[in-house]
């Protein structure tokens, strides 16, 4: 198809053998499948395929990789089957349901998304990926009508490098406990996670360190300070370091909360928590990175230099010490010297306002080998 060329399909089309070769517009009112392994059109297409429909679903036996796609017309746009997007994806006024399958945008230009009021759904766990090559935000979309009632909890990510990154990111408007991600398994110090929602992360290629920032209204998901991650141990806990501001005077119910990862995300499960601060002024985090690029590579513990009667315990995954201080700090911190990366336990034993008090749980080690 030449440039200027228009091919309207006014039913469903079906892609069994071949390829197109794309440079003009593709419209399409009824469902999309492909079944040829390669994809459907050819590497050097430039055209615009749009759905212009009612409910429409991108299907078919084989990943479709489209050179730049369009929702329009009415209706549901849904992935019956993974899809890439090579330039660009303009999603309008649309709802586009990944369910479980990932819809992946290819070009790393922060404005190879567009939307007016479209979002993206993946309440099945599907996941939206981005890829980045520069230090900038990318948006993610992300909102949900399973509930009947719409609600649009986007996310910006932004790498902390200019190198190349792969980010996906899946919302689920569901409770985390009825998806296998109990809020009653908190460690001592989280007092309530959400309910309502979770997302999951997957950083699944690159190794830059990532700053996340997720939106939420405070009337109807509560008024969160923190962010939590569900850990391979079965329990919910601190994220790290969070910050929460209001997103602005025209919205004022909503809030922002970030934190930056300190390793890259494999689709892990994180929401908003409250904690109170007065209540436990110890902050744990559960890794740190010794590697000598001067982030991260002491494992400090927020508060403890105002509470030095203290010990720490470190233990290997066979139970043997590694580590021991009393009075430790954050001037003088555990930094893993003569340590293989990997997972350990820590013990700590500190009192705080005459009382004392034990904190016990797993740390990561991580290396850049």
């Amino acid at each position: 198809m030449q440039n200027g060329v228009a091919l309207n399909i006014n039913t469903d089309f079906i892609n069994i053998s071949g390829s197109i070769l794309l440079f003009g517009d593709l419209n399409l009112s009824g469902n999309w499948a492909n079944n040829d392994a390669a994809g459907a059109f050819q590497l050097a297409s430039t055209g615009k395929v749009s759905l212009n429909g009612a409910d429409q679903i991108i299907t078919g036996s084989a990943k479709t990789i489209f050179p730049n796609l369009i929702l329009a017309g009415t209706g549901i746009k849904k992935l019956g089957a993974n899809a890439d997007v090579r330039a660009t994806l303009d999603l309008k006024d649309r709802e586009l349901a990944i369910e479980d399958k990932n819809l992946e945008l290819l070009a790393t230009a922060t404005n190879a998304l567009s939307y007016s009021t479209g979002f993206i759904s993946s309440d099945a766990k599907g996941y939206f990926y981005r890829h980045t090559n520069t230090a900038d935000d990318y948006i993610f979309p992300l909102g949900s009508k399973i509930t009947g009632t719409f609600i649009y909890r986007p996310v910006t990510v932004q790498a902390k490098d200019n190198l190349d990154n792969t980010i996906g990111l899946s919302f689920v408007n569901k409770d985390p406990s009825a998806e296998g991600y109990d809020r009653a398994l908190k460690r001592f110090d989280v007092n309530e996670v959400n309910s309502h929602y979770f997302y999951l992360a997957d950083q699944k290629n690159g190794t830059s360190q990532l700053e996340y920032q997720f939106a939420f209204d405070k009337n109807t998901d509560g008024d969160f300070n923190q962010l939590v991650n569900w850990i391979n141990f079965g329990l919910w806990e601190k994220a790290g370091v969070s910050n929460v501001r209001p997103s602005g005077a025209s919205q004022p119910d909503y809030k922002l909360i970030t934190y930056t990862a300190l390793k890259p995300a494999s689709k892990l499960p994180l929401t908003m928590s409250f904690i109170t601060p007065t209540n436990d002024p110890i902050t744990i985090f559960n890794s740190f990175s010794p590697d000598g690029d001067g982030k991260n590579d002491t494992w400090l513990i927020k508060n403890i230099d105002l509470f030095p009667d203290n010990e720490l315990t470190i233990l290997n995954r066979w139970g043997s010490e590694v580590y021991r201080a009393k009075a430790y700090n954050n001037a003088n911190a555990w930094d893993g010297k003569g340590l293989s990366k990997g997972t350990y336990f820590y013990l700590l034993k500190v009192t705080i306002n005459n009382e004392a008090k034990v904190y016990k749980g797993f740390i990561t080690l991580l290396r850049n080998d």
